[in-house]
């Protein structure tokens, strides 16, 4: 009885009279030809931090599902209810939202709770959201019943989400993005591969012979230019660290150099290990070939080529390249398992800008982002060449 007399007055305050919703959706019959409705819940994150970038990643998503018209066709049209009725609801119910459930802080409320809210919402799909580190985890409930989580690695707050947001609600949603791509290289055009073949490779340093100067090892808010050791300290090499190694050390009598990242359990389930190439000039529109070679014990090779373009605002160091550099393009190579020997990982890709307002793209960064699986992984002969004329 005490559940009935909140649910209704909630109702009764959101909705004066009748159970219809104001703002930008009302709630949909089956059959009566309105777009089925969508709440986005308030994100929870354990501490200070966590909750700060809950809620932004929560403004991401909500904007995401409204204003996208790659996300608004189709069976992923939604239309969305407006998060401040959203929060009035939780108010209304007496929901502790901030507390979280009996797993503290970081938490969801406890599943009567849930179930509450979701009856008293009434929507057709809800989305929830947890950030622990920098790793956001969706949940998307049909009425009151749980159909699939996804999770997605938020970038450095220097970097636009809205690739990172695009990744996940493609795993959530089913939801297709242009630019979310998944191919190989194509290698039927004789012309294109003899000009791959004869052209200068635009990465720096991707034999790893020169130092390492020119990539930077990210775990978490750490960054630092891998370290060029030896045979000795490699077989000591702690775990969630990157270093340059002689290849030697992942393949017996081999010469040269390569990367190799040693990753933990928990880093793996987790935030990930990344290794970034410096700035890669590139001509929008234009189509390029990337390759390398992997060998991994363990971890998952999900490799990212990242295209920036200028958009600078009042507030970032104009001289500065990480802070009027925005992120516009994404390509996803598609991930790669652990295996004995080294092999190739390689895709072609052309970074343009997907809509008319957009800056062009006209830098590239390889990133070597490891999860998943414990263990050690190598990566060397790093390339990305122009293939068209």
């Amino acid at each position: 009885m005490r559940f009935a007399a909140r649910f209704w007055w909630a109702l009764f305050v959101l909705c004066g009279v009748a159970p219809v919703w104001a703002g930008d959706v009302s709630a949909s019959q089956p059959g009566d030809g309105k777009l089925p409705t969508l709440a986005v819940l308030p994100f929870v994150g354990g501490d200070a931090k966590e909750q700060k970038l809950a809620e932004r990643m929560r403004f991401a998503v909500s904007q995401k599902i409204v204003n996208d018209a790659d996300f608004g066709k189709g069976p992923n049209q939604f239309s969305r209810m407006d998060n401040v009725k959203v929060e009035e609801m939780i108010s209304a119910l007496q929901i502790p939202w901030a507390a979280g459930g009996s797993g503290g802080a970081g938490t969801l409320p406890d599943e009567e709770d849930l179930e509450k809210l979701l009856a008293a919402l009434g929507t057709d799909k809800t989305i929830a959201g947890i950030v622990k580190g920098r790793k956001l985890t969706l949940i998307l409930y049909e009425g009151a019943r749980l159909t699939r989580t996804a999770s997605v690695e938020i970038p450095s707050d220097k970097e636009s989400p809205k690739l990172a947001v695009e990744q996940v609600l493609s795993e959530l949603t089913g939801a297709k993005f242009v630019h979310m791509r998944d191919v190989e290289a194509d290698h039927s055009d004789a012309a294109a591969e003899k000009r791959f073949a004869g052209r200068k490779n635009l990465v720096t340093d991707p034999g790893f012979e020169e130092g390492g100067k020119t990539w930077d090892t990210i775990l978490g808010a750490e960054h630092y230019a891998p370290p060029v050791i030896g045979a000795d300290e490699a077989a000591k090499l702690a775990e969630d660290r990157a270093a340059i190694v002689p290849k030697s050390v992942a393949v017996k009598g081999a010469q040269g150099h390569c990367l190799m990242m040693k990753m933990s359990k928990n880093t793996a389930e987790n935030n990930g290990l990344a290794c970034v190439s410096t700035w890669i000039a590139v001509e929008a529109g234009k189509k390029y070939r990337f390759s390398c070679e992997y060998l991994s014990h363990g971890p998952t090779a999900r490799l990212f080529l990242k295209g920036f373009a200028v958009r600078a605002d009042q507030y970032g160091d104009k001289s500065d390249p990480e802070a009027v550099r925005r992120e516009y393009y994404r390509a996803q190579v598609a991930p790669r398992k652990s295996n004995k020997e080294f092999e190739l990982i390689e895709m072609d890709f052309t970074p343009s800008s997907l809509k008319a307002g957009d800056p062009k793209i006209e830098w590239m960064r390889v990133d070597l982002y490891v999860y998943l699986t414990a263990g050690v992984i190598y990566f060397d002969d790093v390339v990305m060449k122009k293939l068209d004329e």
